[in-house]
């Protein structure tokens, strides 16, 4: 087996593992919890294998300018490392960025393999974006086991078995490129999460709040279901109206032979709606095709105007040639008209559309007013799986807005992102902060703060531009990191005491100065103090909000609230620090499954505690002092949601798109033949995604072994 082939079986596994995991731990009854935890650890180990592998790889697409996608390309995610790519078929070393594993097929005809057609498919694959989210889940992954060692003496194999399978829904969602897959996948999180906080849960009203989690997050996924079959049907693959064959434009030049109607002439006529597709990268590419029209059609107007004038002002001008241009300006006008009145009604299908998306994601990350779910799910879970809701569900919906609204709803996200959605993020920012500093349990102060924080998220993403999403996509590394070591560390004082009111305690600094050091690091990490990890995603997001040009926006007011949202955040936090450590000496009294003997005192910080929440202290100071690797390897991906933002901005404006820096790399031929030139006036010949130069071993010469061909590329 080749090299290659062994890392997209590691890619694979990273979904396997944990699930095969959730079947096999509740047969260990007792000792399922150091069964869970090597499992945890071998799946550390297999996702850092993933990383370094990997990481070579998409910094080599970031570095490469020797060849540069031109403005007329499509943009699309561009996944490694995919299990089941045809290229790695017998052996092989190349890639092509897809997949030949289908799930099932809705089509009563298979579709060949790299066709477009309604098929769901295994489609798994790394990018810059997902790596370090997938990460993220690993690393929290023992944390969460951890911090539940002594608290879940009933039944663990079940509950621990549960955790691994929360644990495959999220991780399989991250390393989804088919939209159908991603929503199995980000479904599949409701059901463990359900169970573990209804029957593992804390307080009396654990079911209540485990129900209302339940039917929150049933109810926005539902909606986000029509909204991705909508996207799916409105958005087919653009096909020649006479040969059939997949284009990358909305117009087309067809040529008319000679008639009693007119000399032999081109004619712009509009592409075909052919074959629906699952999947992402091709379903990009689509989105942009049918909203490019308008401009592709002015683009060919022009050209004909052009080519007419230059005939007309020739010597001898042919007057055959003369007609036939006239009568091709005649149907690019058409055409023109054509495409801006069907832009209409696009941008009212994708304003639905939007609202349907976002409906599931809103209630995931959540934004106010859809939050209400959280302080009770938070309150009343287990303290490990509070670790886990509060790092990686939560980004589960904003890595959704991510992949999906943004590339497929771009125009409506542009329209309606900050001017809506952007609102609300902002009053939440301020809300979720205030009620942080009125609550009086650390662990809504860290539920409320979360909130806060995952507001200013949501801002970041909808500034659609390099920065915000730059920050945003750090921020959900940062944020997950930060905010999940602070519910790790508050599983200290629950195993000691059985509370977390802030009223019963006081005095903690010199009473357990380790947890206090700790605790202290995670709560600088949280306000963003300089050095820490969340800073350099706070600033990144405030610098993409202060550039936003999104047309309608009050820029510098949400960027102001923003602003005020982390001087909020250092208030609070502080509040609750100056409570729980300073003051005179105050604490309850010892649980009962704590061995003290009377006046011996609790003990500080053990080895088992220092490695759960310890260790993700000193990740977040190391985050904070080198974020470059993490932001290279998002950069081209960040760059192609971030073009396809000015894309739409242009179309907003009505004026054409030109992009002010180079687009990421393409690595090989762009999918599929072109028949036109693209809004951009890029030429590319007929049959120019048949393939590439390759080595002997299939990859792309100068390129490294896991050159990607482009996603759904035809044989």
């Amino acid at each position: 087996m080749s090299t290659y082939a062994v890392i997209r079986v590691l890619v694979l596994l990273l979904v396997l593992v944990p699930l095969v995991s959730a079947a096999l731990l509740p047969l260990f009854g007792r000792a399922a919890r150091r069964v869970a935890l090597w499992l945890a650890l071998v799946y550390l180990g297999l996702t850092a294998a993933v990383a370094v592998i990997a990481i070579p790889t998409l910094d080599e697409r970031a570095r490469d300018t020797s060849q540069v996608r031109g403005d007329g390309s499509l943009q699309r995610w561009y996944p490694h490392f995919v299990p089941g790519d045809p290229a790695g078929r017998h052996g092989g070393e190349g890639a092509d960025a897809r997949t030949g594993w289908t799930l099932f097929n809705l089509s009563a005809s298979p579709s060949a393999d790299g066709r477009p057609g309604p098929k769901v498919q295994l489609f798994l694959g790394v990018d810059g974006l997902n790596l370090w989210l997938v990460a993220l889940a690993a690393v929290m992954l023992p944390p969460a086991i951890l911090v539940s060692w002594d608290s879940v003496k009933e039944r663990p194999g079940a509950y621990y078995g549960w955790l691994f399978l929360l644990q495959t829904g999220v991780v399989g969602a991250f390393l989804s490129f088919d939209v159908i897959l991603f929503y199995i996948f980000f479904e599949l999180t409701l059901i463990p999460a359900f169970f573990l906080i209804g029957r593992w849960g804390v307080g009396s009203a654990r079911r209540d709040a485990a129900r209302k989690f339940f039917l929150y997050t049933l109810a926005g996924s539902l909606l986000t279901l029509l909204g991705v079959i909508g996207a799916v049907v409105t958005n087919p693959t653009p096909v020649h109206p006479t040969t059939g064959g997949r284009v990358n434009s909305a117009f087309v030049p067809v040529e008319v032979p000679a008639s009693a109607s007119g000399p032999a002439r081109a004619e712009i006529v509009a592409a075909k709606a052919g074959p629906i597709t699952f999947s992402l990268p091709d379903l990009m590419g689509n989105v942009q095709v049918w909203a490019d029209a308008v401009p592709t059609a002015r683009m060919m107007l022009t050209g004909s105007d052009r080519a007419l004038s230059t005939a007309r002002e020739r010597a001898k001008p042919n007057p055959a040639e003369v007609r036939g241009l006239e009568l091709q300006v005649e149907s690019a006008r058409r055409a023109v008209a054509d495409a801006e009145a069907a832009r209409t009604k696009l941008l009212d299908t994708q304003f639905w559309l939007f609202v349907a998306l976002m409906a599931g994601f809103m209630v995931k990350v959540p934004v106010w007013p859809f939050h209400t779910w959280l302080p009770a799910a938070y309150g009343e879970s287990p303290i490990g799986i509070t670790v886990v809701l509060s790092a990686l569900l939560s980004k589960l919906g904003a890595f959704g807005i991510l992949r999906l609204v943004l590339p497929l709803v771009p125009d409506a996200a542009l329209a309606y992102g900050l001017p809506a959605v952007g609102a609300l993020a902002a009053f939440g920012i301020v809300y979720a902060a205030f009620c942080a500093y009125a609550s009086r349990d650390v662990k809504m102060v860290i539920a409320y703060s979360s909130v806060s924080h995952l507001g200013f998220l949501v801002l970041g993403l909808f500034a659609f531009n390099k920065e915000g999403l730059t920050g945003a996509a750090l921020h959900m590394v940062n944020h997950g990191l930060s905010t999940g070591a602070l519910f790790a560390a508050l599983a200290f004082l629950l195993d000691r005491y059985r509370t977390t009111e802030t009223s019963k305690f006081g005095g903690l600094m010199g009473r357990f100065p380790t947890f206090a050091v700790l605790a202290f690091a995670l709560c600088l990490a949280s306000v963003g103090l300089p050095g820490f990890n969340n800073f350099v995603s706070e600033m990144m997001m405030m610098a993409g909000l202060f550039d936003a040009r999104n047309p309608g926006v009050p820029r510098l007011g949400l960027a102001v609230v923003a602003a005020v949202g982390i001087f909020l955040s250092a208030w609070y936090t502080l509040t609750m620090m100056k409570r729980v450590f300073f003051n005179p000496l105050k604490e309850p009294e010892p649980a009962p499954a704590i061995p003290v003997k009377p006046g011996t005192p609790v003990p500080d910080v053990t080895r088992r505690e220092f490695f759960a929440f310890g260790s993700l202290a000193g990740l977040c100071l190391l985050l904070g002092l080198l974020p470059q690797p993490i932001v290279d390897t998002m950069a081209p991906d960040v760059r192609v949601l971030a073009n396809i933002g000015d894309a739409a901005r242009a179309r907003a404006g009505g004026v054409v798109y030109v992009s002010d820096e180079p687009p990421e790399p393409v690595l090989v031929a762009p999918l599929g033949p072109i028949e036109i030139k693209g809004p951009q006036g890029k030429d590319n010949p007929k049959g120019a995604g048949k393939g590439a130069p390759k080595d002997g071993k299939g990859a792309p010469k100068g390129k490294n072994k896991g050159g990607t061909k482009g996603p759904g590329a035809e044989e």
